[in-house]
């Protein structure tokens, strides 16, 4: 029987490296992708929702401070809290959070 023993500074390298980070651009911008295809772009949001969206990434620390790639993807427009959530008499597209579920499929 074979015994692992675990590195946790090379899992810790793993979870930051170059390669990680490009993967997690990759998929934000495949998420970034989505998004702008079914994001509604015509009164009363505003023209150009569409295209305010961006992604940035690099590596955050945890409140336990662990360091991990991240990518995420946001939208600058002034409308995207009520295109995302909706309001009182604005149904919620939800554009992110699909966008974000069609791509973990």
């Amino acid at each position: 029987m074979s015994l692992y023993n675990a590195s946790y500074r090379g899992i810790g390298k793993l979870l930051t490296a170059d390669f990680m980070q490009a993967e997690m651009v990759r998929r934000a911008e495949h998420v970034k992708a989505l998004a702008q295809s079914t994001a509604p772009d015509a009164p009363p949001y505003g023209v150009g929702y569409r295209y305010e969206f961006a992604v940035t990434s690099g590596v955050k620390t945890s409140k336990r401070g662990t360091k991990r790639a991240f990518g995420r993807v946001t939208n600058h427009s002034e409308h995207a809290l009520w295109v995302e959530f909706g309001g009182q008499n604005t149904p919620a597209h939800r554009t992110l959070g699909r966008a974000l579920r069609a791509a973990g499929n």
